[in-house]
């Protein structure tokens, strides 16, 4: 007998596949561990048409997902194999991944690493942006059908109420396919599920793996909760540490905001790969951490340094542009006709209708004047344009010598992080990632938008070389500059 109280087949089904035991329950059916004997290997089976309620559409809608799920040869998406009609019940066989679910997981543990679920994630949102380039929404993403094995191995699972762009929808008035929970906000005012709903329900897990719980307060009624999603923004978490920012842009209320998939993916495999220069960038609020540790930041050195370089420049460009001017006017003043007369009908001093009416020698002054002229102009110019280049902005003098100290002083170096930043990427981490390079060269740097700086880097580790560009996210923090966060472009 299984759970709900019904007997195990005792046949093989399809005269292949024998039931051992049931495994687990979902929205679309229970699922059990079979022996394929063809095969002599373990799967997975999921019986529809048997809970109460079910029918037909039921069992059309899991067809569909034998065949969304069957065009996916992804690792990182649970393999259907096969689909078995007997009676009035439709087995779907699938790949047997042991482990736990990662709604079980947290269960069992307690809320997640931040690198740990940024591991776990970035293999979902593989898998499902496979499914998106298919054409194949998932519409129910939520811990509990994302499968988590040995070694941390995810893959995401049920199908169940997947739909594939153009298929008919199967879904009535008043049915509710997918878990309320993890809705995004247009699904919830009754809009079609699309792929930036997926990337909302994947924010969402992500959410509930690092704070333990889901992002919104259960709710007895599902309707209630349905319209508290609808129209109240998603609370921003707390313990997510370099994931803060990814999950925040996926629950965007804003579906049109929302990152691809795919780009999902990229962000959390950056964030699963742990700091390298420092780390992923957090939310653009530095929280209330920032206030209480601003001493931390304060200490840091010649934060203000770069903008009175560049104040001292104007100055010195200004002043010797007025002398400059006042030189010339001198000269026009103190000259003889034959000066003015150069100065001021230079073009035409060559001509007999020039002012001297042909008696002066006027040929001779123009070479004369006109090199003074041309370095003059020169020399006019360049004060006003060296300071000009964003290289010479204070975030992206910043952001230089920051990496001038590394890796040898990381000592001081850390102290040019925000304390909430320093927070998120941990000094251990910090000290560990400088230690394993032997220089960083800055190829380049442009504040590319107000602090915002693109440095291009080259790090040399036992001979190897590696270059990348790493955007620095640069803010006043404690009376200073700090870095709030960067990220790989």
């Amino acid at each position: 007998m299984d759970s709900s109280g019904n007997a195990l087949p005792t046949e093989p089904i399809g005269g292949r596949y024998r039931v051992e035991r049931e495994v687990g329950r979902g929205g679309m059916g229970s699922v059990w561990l079979a022996h394929d004997e063809r095969l002599g290997r373990a799967v997975a089976i999921k019986r529809v048409g048997r809970m109460p309620g079910e029918s037909l559409p039921h069992l059309a809608r899991a067809m569909r997902e034998a065949r969304s799920s069957a065009a996916l040869n992804h690792p990182n998406v649970v393999s259907v194999y096969d689909a078995v009609e007997e009676g009035e019940h439709l087995w779907l066989v699938m790949e047997y991944v042991p482990g736990r679910t990662l709604a079980e997981l947290v269960a069992d543990e307690g809320p997640l690493s931040p690198e740990r679920v940024a591991r776990i994630g970035a293999q979902v949102a593989d898998g499902l942006a496979a499914a998106h380039a298919l054409g194949t929404v998932h519409r129910d993403v939520k811990p509990g059908n994302v499968l988590v094995g040995e070694g941390d191995t995810a893959k995401i699972s049920d199908f169940g109420i997947a739909r594939s762009a153009g298929d008919d929808k199967l879904t009535q008035t008043g049915l509710m396919t997918g878990t309320p929970a993890y809705f995004a906000p247009e699904l919830a005012r009754g809009s079609d599920a699309t792929p930036a709903s997926d990337v909302w329900g994947l924010g969402a897990t992500l959410f509930a793996a690092v704070e333990g719980h889901s992002p919104y307060p259960s709710q007895s009624n599902p309707l209630a909760l349905m319209a508290l999603i609808a129209h109240e923004p998603p609370p921003a978490p707390q313990t997510a540490g370099p994931l803060r920012r990814p999950i925040s842009r996926m629950m965007d209320t804003d579906p049109a905001a929302r990152p691809t998939m795919a780009d999902c993916a990229a962000a959390l495999h950056r964030t699963s790969s742990g700091p390298t220069t420092t780390a992923a960038r957090p939310a653009a609020d530095p929280g209330p951490a920032t206030v209480v540790q601003e001493p931390v930041v304060a200490s840091a050195p010649p934060v203000e340094e770069p903008p009175r370089r560049r104040g001292g420049l104007l100055v010195a460009g200004v002043v010797a542009l007025v002398l400059l001017v006042a030189g010339i006017a001198y000269l026009l003043l103190q000259g003889d006709d034959d000066d003015a007369g150069t100065a001021s009908d230079e073009p035409a001093s060559s001509s007999p209708s020039g002012r001297d009416g042909g008696q002066q020698e006027s040929p001779e002054p123009p070479p004369e004047s006109s090199p003074e002229e041309a370095p003059e102009e020169t020399a006019e110019q360049s004060p006003e344009e060296e300071p000009e280049p964003p290289a010479t902005s204070g975030a992206t003098a910043f952001a230089q010598d920051y990496y001038g100290l590394l890796p040898g002083d990381t000592d001081a170096a850390w102290q040019r992080l925000a304390p909430s930043f320093q927070d998120e990427v941990g000094r251990d981490s910090f000290d560990g990632f400088w230690a394993g390079i032997d220089s960083v060269a800055v190829d380049g740097a442009q504040e590319v938008e107000p602090g915002v700086v693109d440095v291009t880097l080259t790090y040399t580790t036992d001979g190897s070389s590696q270059t990348e560009v790493r955007r620095l996210f640069v803010e006043e923090s404690g009376g200073g500059l700090a870095i709030t966060g960067d990220e790989v472009v």
